[in-house]
């Protein structure tokens, strides 16, 4: 009887084993989703980008030592000629006529892809929680921050834009800056001061004022700026005294403080709002090559990914733990108390944005705006 006990749990236990050693080497959900991804893009063998234009080589480059380390040998084809509102167009007209996209990775800001996300244009990205958690894991905490609202699954933030007074430290100092848009309009600051020919941050004014006060406030600055000005080229002729401050993108300080630590450049924000406006990246719907595609999205937001990003354009990340420059810029306007406005923050903002280019009284304002900023 002792030797049949001991026969059978032995047999016991030798049928078991491939069993429990067939669990043990079992992939987790995401390591098997985040596999899938890998495999699929070995056989597409390419992958179509249109990234933004700063820092793309830097940012081509480290994906495809990433895709090597991955086993992964495919042709990138990029194209950084810029334009992203041209292409989103393009992209709609594409989603529209069924034509297959040209492009199978884009960018562009949230006030832009937002058109096309309503013609079905954009992929959702499929177990995203269990991918993420193998390619970005930084990512899952804050997802609802990267991929906010009707763009959740489908459009990611891979850094941020946040409007702010650069100020030359030689010609004016911290407290003589205006505190509001509104103050631009004053007579103390008449030609001091360039804007830019964008009006990004003149259409976010609805979302700190009612339409009405927006346009006036819009009035004041665009009759009293010296010059209207690419954002790089207006900082570098501040520096040289022209203006004693400019309204641009705070990466540019960041940006000329690194190639000069001895600048006499200084950042400030508006405290009645400051535009943060969202780069985002996306895969088309319907594109080449989805699974290539999706691994350049997803590591954009890996702290490798992100790192490289910023070391080449200073533009921080405000919701990624390893962007130092997100992290810095964070802190300080939740200590100023500084007022943070986002088309994706909400859906009252949100609201205002469709107001904006799907009415026609929404058109005819941002015609308004456009001319205001101008100076007309």
């Amino acid at each position: 009887m002792l030797k049949i006990a001991i026969l059978v749990g032995l047999s016991i236990g030798i049928g078991q084993m491939p069993s429990s050693a067939g669990a043990a080497s079992a992939p987790s959900p995401g390591k098997a989703a985040f596999n899938q991804l890998v495999e699929g893009a070995r056989k597409e063998k390419q992958v179509y980008l249109y990234p933004t234009t700063s820092g793309s080589d830097e940012v081509t480059a480290g994906f495809r030592n990433y895709l090597k380390r991955l086993g992964v040998e495919i042709e990138l084809k990029v194209d950084a000629s810029g334009g992203s509102f041209q292409k989103i167009s393009q992209a709609i007209g594409e989603t529209k006529q069924g034509i297959v996209p040209t492009y199978d990775v884009q960018f562009g800001g949230a006030h832009e892809i937002i058109h096309l996300l309503e013609v079905n244009g954009i992929k959702r990205i499929e177990n995203l929680d269990q991918v993420l958690s193998e390619s970005a894991p930084q990512a899952v905490p804050v997802i609802d921050k990267i991929s906010p609202g009707p763009f959740k699954g489908r459009v990611f933030t891979f850094g941020h834009w946040l409007k702010a007074i650069i100020y030359n430290t030689k010609l004016i100092s911290a407290k003589d800056l205006p505190k509001t848009h509104k103050d631009l309009g004053e007579p103390r600051f008449k030609g001091t001061f360039a804007l830019p020919p964008w009006t990004s941050d003149a259409d976010a004014s609805l979302l700190a004022y009612d339409k009405d006060q927006a346009l006036e406030i819009v009035r004041g600055m665009g009759k009293n700026k010296a010059a209207t000005e690419r954002e790089s080229a207006a900082v570098n002729r501040m520096l040289l005294g022209e203006f004693k401050f400019v309204d641009a993108n705070a990466h540019y300080y960041h940006e000329f403080k690194e190639r000069d630590a001895r600048a006499p450049i200084g950042l400030e924000f508006f405290r009645d709002y400051t535009t943060i406006n969202e780069a985002m990246y996306f895969v088309r719907e319907g594109a080449r090559h989805p699974n290539a595609a999706t691994l350049f999205v997803l590591w954009t937001l890996s702290e490798e990914g992100q790192g490289i990003f910023e070391k080449a354009t200073s533009q921080p990340h405000l919701y990624l733990r390893s962007s130092k420059i997100g992290r810095e810029m964070m802190e300080r306007m939740k200590a100023e108390k500084v007022k943070m406005v986002s088309y994706v923050d909400n859906e009252e903002s949100l609201k205002k944005l469709k107001w904006m280019s799907e009415t026609a009284e929404g058109k005819a304002w941002t015609e308004a705006i456009a001319k205001a900023w101008r100076g007309k």
